[in-house]
C-alpha cells in the first residue's frame, strides 16, 4: 500500500501591498503631492541650511512646510519618534546634513 501524501491547502503567497491596484491617475496625483511638499519644505531648508552646516554636522532635520517648524536630531530613528510626538498630523520632510558638508534629501 502506498503512503498517503498530505495535500497542501494553504493559500498562495501574495504581496502585502498590491501596488498594481493604483490607477495611473492616482500614482500621478501622489507623485505631484510629494513633489509639492518637497518644494515647500526645501524653501525653509534653504533658509536654515548654512547655520545647520556649522552647528549640526551629520545630523538630520525634519521640516514642517506650513510654519517652517523644524526638529533636529543626530539619530534618524529618534528624529522620526520625535516627529510622531510633536507633529502627529503634519506631513514633514526629512533632510540630512551629510559627512561631506553638503545637505540633501534622505
Amino acid at each position: 500500500m502506498a503512503p498517503l501524501v498530505a495535500k497542501r491547502t494553504a493559500r498562495a503567497m501574495s504581496r502585502i501591498f498590491d501596488f498594481d491596484s493604483f490607477t495611473p491617475e492616482e500614482i500621478n496625483r501622489r507623485e505631484s503631492e510629494k513633489k509639492e511638499l518637497d518644494q515647500r519644505c526645501y524653501k525653509h531648508f534653504e533658509k536654515i541650511r548654512n547655520r545647520l552646516l556649522e552647528t549640526h554636522y551629520n545630523w538630520c532635520v525634519a521640516i514642517e512646510p506650513e510654519s517652517g517648524y523644524y526638529l533636529l536630531d543626530s539619530n534618524w530613528e529618534r528624529l522620526v519618534g520625535r516627529v510622531k510626538i510633536y507633529c502627529p498630523k503634519s506631513q514633514l520632510m526629512l533632510y540630512g546634513i551629510n559627512e561631506t558638508g553638503t545637505c540633501g534629501k534622505i
